[in-house]
């Protein structure tokens, strides 16, 4: 719900979210990445800093970003891009452990959360040999566009499946005249860097925060 960058909640409002959260026995809460004009309304409520991330964007407007010949993917493995299906998240959210240390690492049910995040969403698994290896979630809120996660199996990295998924994301953006497509990730994550780079990705000035909160 708060990807796009255009909300601002007031207190009221993240008083109402921690109330439901209690509601539902929940002992602690923990934002997703907000943008800076997001957060006050949050720390005004009792919440702290938990980690920073480096914001990066693309402008659509420009031409697309070619891969670089020699990271280029098999097309075998592009073949075996489909839809992530509800019924999958649980398969995607054993990826997302692998792939993130605690306490970042996704739940199917902190999965399901970032499909409804934006109005509209596309979501992808790449699967090799029968199985997933990797997945991402994209968003769409007017005409801004959120790659909003991305994980690939550790036992099938350097393949360049990332490269596929962010490819797809990336042209479906375009299909829906998105203007400017977002990432994040942890600032100290080079290989992630280096990717949305790759694709044009310009980082930009200032950090999101996660934030979080005990509530007992």
């Amino acid at each position: 719900m708060l990807l796009d960058h255009h909300m601002e909640p007031s207190t009221a409002d993240v008083i109402d979210w921690v109330n439901q959260a209690i509601e539902q026995g929940a002992r602690a809460v923990r934002t997703g990445a907000l943008f800076p004009n997001a957060a006050p309304a949050f720390v005004e409520s009792g919440f702290r800093v938990a980690d920073t991330l480096t914001l990066l964007a693309r402008d659509l407007g420009e031409p697309a970003a070619s891969i670089h010949p020699s990271r280029r993917p098999r097309d075998t493995i592009a073949t075996r891009l489909r839809r992530l299906r509800p019924a999958m998240l649980d398969e995607a959210a054993a990826i997302d452990r692998r792939s993130f240390s605690t306490p970042w690492a996704n739940d199917s049910t902190a999965l399901a959360d970032i499909l409804r995040a934006t109005p509209y969403h596309r979501s992808r698994g790449v699967w090799s040999d029968g199985r997933m290896v990797g997945f991402s979630i994209s968003g769409r809120a007017d005409r801004s566009g959120y790659v909003q996660r991305l994980a690939v199996d550790p036992s099938a990295r350097r393949r360049g499946i990332a490269e596929v998924l962010v490819d797809d994301a990336l042209r479906w953006m375009r299909r829906r005249n998105i203007s400017t497509a977002m990432v994040n990730t942890a600032a100290d994550n080079l290989p992630a860097l280096a990717l949305y780079e790759s694709f044009g990705f310009e980082r930009q000035p200032g950090s999101l925060v996660i934030l979080e909160r005990a509530l007992t």
